[in-house]
Order: structure tokens, then C-alpha cells, then sequence
């Protein structure tokens, strides 16, 4: 049987025994707050409700639905991610959604429905503070790479876990699309668009950048040191002021311990600009704080479960993170597409600075993420340049975005 939302109630319910078999089972597409069909890039969401049952389907595509040219990627993928979520739930508990049944020969699964949470996206977007926000993401990360690491299991153990979490589909996305700067085409753009991708030239014609661009790119691969969730973004966590539960997990593969800080931090500084740009200085401190107390959190955990001194591979780890954030945070903008940390600025100068800022920020923490030896240190960084940046900025020019 094909899967679609016409076909699936009936499938279901043949199939599992969450559901009544004599009430009907509603099945509609996964909409967004703003009610738009959600057709995610690589998979296809429905809402099941039963009274007052409600879950959530996912169900794996074979390509991408994006500008990405890649082969046809195995949907047996959605096994796989099935069963990160089970692995993490006991990882990381009441930071995982529940989930429920899966069918590997069809390529669905069946979890928790967290339409009671909030997108953190979202959430940012519009101001909302959330204090404990940077110590879940470090304890979350923490909880799940050390657990996972090699640090902590044995060599069997360690190599039967790489084995079956390779996704090469997916570390080919990372490696050779999200983390590479995108290539300029005959597209007509805007005046901002091609300001933005100037900015792209500027950064690129750093050679000590570039190269060290491409070491972090080939680190993913070969710095195999934990499972990563790979796709660890600001969309990818739902939140309140006492919850916190991270989804889409079809990305886990071993890689290093830096990688998902860094992804993940690069939507904070987006949304510092962002922020900056509208004048809100009390949740540009917040955010500074969040990316202060990740680290803090993410280390601390580490040393109370890793009883040997790690302070050398802790450097590691934030100067890399610091690498990740910078080249995601660029890439993001200077692909051109929709970015929604930036949605919050209706006029197209005010977000066309916000970009530019972020970008900026972005390529100072790349040139100078060696010289960087605590978070503190970081982020006075990004204060003192963001500052600068307002300073030097020509209010009847909106061009004025130099890079030093």
C-alpha cells in the first residue's frame, strides 16, 4: 500500500494497536503556526488524532525536496532515527519525545505530539526569554555525546555503534552541502542578496580562512569521537519555560564533540543580530548568556562523568565549536533561502544589516577561534564587534558593512 494521508488511518489501523478500531482516526498533514503545509525536505508529517489521542507520523522520502542534487537517499533511514529516539530517551529523559510504534518495511514511525511546546525558532523570534535555555542544550548535548563516546565505551562497543549509525546519505548532506560555502550562479538577485554574498567573497578570500574552512569540513568525517545529532538547530527544539525535547534525529552519525555546539550556537548569533538590529538589548544579553551557560553546562557535565583531566580537549572543543558556528551561520545567509531567525525584521534594509552583522560576527570568530581560550572570551568578542559595528555604521548608507 502506498502511504499518504489518505491511505494511512486504514493502514494503521490494521497495523497497531494504539487506536480504537470502531472510532475514526483523523489524518491530515502537519501544519506550521502560520498553517502552511509542512512538506519537509526529507520526509512527509501527519497529525493522527483519535478523540483525544494525538500523535504525530513520520514518513521518509527517497529524495530531497530542495535545490540539493544528491542520489536517492535510503528511506531506511527512518529506522534508523527510530532507533536514536529510543537510545536517547534513555540518555537524556524528558528531553526526548515518547515514541510509539514503527513499521521499518514501510518507513514510518509513530511519536509524542508536541503541539503543547513551542518551536524555539519561534519562540527567539519573538522575544521570549528563556533562563534555563542554554543549560538544557548543554545538558542534552553533554548526556548524549558522552554516553556515546569513545571515551566511555569499549573498543567492540564503540566500533558496532559507528557501524550502524555510518549514514553516509546523510554526512554527504553535511559535508558536501550544509558546510560548504555555496557557489555563485546567473540568478538574478537583489541589491541586498548581492551584498550579502559580497560579504561570502570577502570571507572566502582569506586563504588561512579557507583552509581552515576545509580541515573542519574534513574533521566531521574524521574526528570520530561521539554519536552526533547532527542537525541539532534552534527548529529542532521544542520548549516552554520548563520543558525542553529535541526531534528530528535522521542525522545521527559519529563525528566530533564539537559539531553540534557549534550548529547549534550559530542561530543564537543569527539571532543576537537580529536583535541588535531592533534595538533590544535585554535579549541580546540573554542571548550571550545562553551561549555561556551551553558551554558551562556541557563541560561541567563532561568533567563529573569523565573523571581525567579534559581541559585540553575541552579547548578543542569550544575553538571547533566556534569553527561549526561560524561556517553554518554564514552559509545559511549566503544561500539565499528562507532563514527565519531574521523574520522578525519586515524591512528589508533592517534585515539586510541584521545578515550582514551576523555574517561579520561569523567570520570573526572563525579568524580568530585559536586565540579563543574561554566562552567569556567569545562572546566579549562579539560584543566588542557588534559594537563596533554600530558605531561605523552610516545610517543613510546600508552598504556600510566593512569587514576588518
Amino acid at each position: 500500500m502506498e502511504i499518504s494521508e489518505h491511505t494511512l488511518a486504514d493502514y494503521l489501523l490494521q497495523r497497531t494497536k494504539l487506536f480504537d478500531q470502531t472510532s475514526p482516526l483523523i489524518v491530515s498533514v502537519l501544519s506550521n503556526e502560520k498553517d502552511k503545509y509542512v512538506d519537509g525536505y526529507l520526509n512527509y508529517l501527519y497529525v493522527l488524532k483519535q478523540g483525544n489521542k494525538k500523535y504525530i507520523a513520520k514518513h521518509s522520502k527517497k529524495t530531497i525536496s530542495s535545490g540539493i542534487s544528491l542520489a536517492p537517499i535510503d528511506p531506511k533511514r527512518n529506522y534508523l532515527e527510530y532507533m536514536t529516539y529510543q537510545l536517547r530517551a534513555g540518555l537524556a529523559p524528558q528531553m526526548v519525545p515518547e515514541t510509539y510504534y514503527a513499521d521499518p518495511a514501510a518507513h514510518l514511525f509513530i511519536m509524542e505530539d508536541l503541539s503543547y511546546l513551542t518551536v524555539l525558532r519561534f519562540a527567539l523570534c519573538r522575544g521570549e526569554q528563556l533562563p534555563r535555555l542554554g543549560k538544557q542544550v548543554g545538558e542534552y548535548l553533554a548526556r548524549t555525546h558522552v554516553a556515546t563516546s569513545k571515551l566511555r565505551l569499549s573498543e567492540e562497543h564503540w566500533q558496532a555503534l559507528a557501524s550502524y549509525f555510518k549514514n553516509a546519505n546523510m554526512r554527504k548532506i553535511i559535508t558536501d552541502f550544509i558546510l560548504k560555502p555555496p557557489v555563485r550562479t546567473n540568478q538574478a538577485l537583489t541589491s541586498h542578496q548581492e551584498g550579502l554574498l559580497d560579504i561570502l567573497d570577502t570571507i572566502l578570500q582569506d586563504a588561512a580562512v579557507k583552509r581552515d574552512w576545509e580541515e573542519l569540513i574534513e574533521r566531521v568525517s574524521s574526528k570520530d569521537e561521539c554519536l552526533i545529532h547532527g542537525d541539532f538547530h534552534s527548529s529542532n527544539i521544542f520548549v516552554s519555560q520548563t520543558s525542553f525535547k529535541v526531534i528530528d534525529m535522521e542525522y545521527t552519525m559519529t563525528g566530533p564533540f564539537s559539531y553540534d555546539i557549534g550548529y547549534f550556537l550559530a542561530n543564537i548569533l543569527s539571532q543576537y543580530s537580529a536583535f541588535t538590529i531592533r534595538g533590544n538589548e535585554s535579549m541580546c544579553s540573554d542571548l550571550l548568556q545562553v551561549i555561556k551557560d551551553t558551554y558551562q553546562t556541557y563541560f561541567t557535565y563532561f568533567s563529573d562523568h569523565i573523571k581525567s583531566d579534559q581541559q585540553e580537549r575541552f579547548l578543542e572543543i569550544l575553538q571547533d565549536s566556534l569553527g561549526y558556528l561560524a561556517m553554518a551561520n554564514i552559509n545559511r545567509i549566503a544561500n539565499l533561502g528562507e532563514f527565519p531567525d531574521f523574520d522578525s525584521l519586515i524591512n528589508p534594509q533592517e534585515s539586510f544589516l541584521a545578515k550582514g552583522l551576523s555574517m561579520m560576527l561569523a567570520q570573526k570568530l572563525l579568524k580568530n577561534r585559536q586565540l579563543l581560550t574561554t566562552p567569556e572570551k567569545a562572546c566579549q568578542l562579539i560584543r566588542t564587534t557588534r559594537n563596533n559595528f554600530l558605531t561605523q555604521l552610516l545610517v543613510t548608507n546600508e552598504n556600510a558593512l566593512i569587514l576588518v
